[in-house]
């Protein structure tokens, strides 16, 4: 008979994950690197994605990954936001001290809309179609996280 040894601990596990996010995303964060915005358009009705997308969401083909990508600017719109105590990104403690705020941001050409913190905004300033702009990580390296948010113009 195999003895079996079983621990039972209390806490909380740290795990850190690489992945990879496709062909698509890769270019997307590639272009972070160099603080660019790249999105991909539908050669079909022209419908320009940021985050770009593999299939296009009106005409249902399939986006070649090796052309019709366009630059865009760093500036956008607040298309709808959130202010909450809960955190995003941290499962230790799901609530914070403070209010935090999150916007969905349509940039300047895009038909889509990218989800990031909005940074020193206060309460009369939450109103959709208020104008903003990309703030960057100082040294971008090509993730998610080199965009820090989104500032008001």
């Amino acid at each position: 008979m195999t003895e079996k040894v079983i621990e039972k601990n209390k806490g909380l596990v740290k795990a850190d994950f690489a992945f990879w996010v496709g062909l698509y995303m890769d270019k997307f964060y590639d272009g972070f690197e160099q603080k660019k915005i790249m999105a991909n358009k539908c050669p079909e009705c022209g419908s320009v994605f940021v985050p770009p997308r593999k299939i296009c969401g009106k005409c249902r083909i399939k986006l070649p990954i090796d052309e019709n990508w366009i630059e865009l600017g760093d500036k956008g719109k607040l298309i709808n936001f959130t202010r909450t105590a809960y955190k995003v990104s941290d499962r230790r403690a799901r609530k914070s001290k403070s209010l935090k705020d999150y916007g969905m941001v349509q940039i300047e050409g895009s038909d889509t809309a990218i989800v990031y913190p909005l940074i020193d905004f206060e309460e009369n300033d939450l109103k959709m179609g208020t104008e903003v702009k990309i703030q960057w990580k100082e040294n971008p390296s090509g993730g998610p996280s080199d965009i820090e948010g989104f500032v008001k113009l």
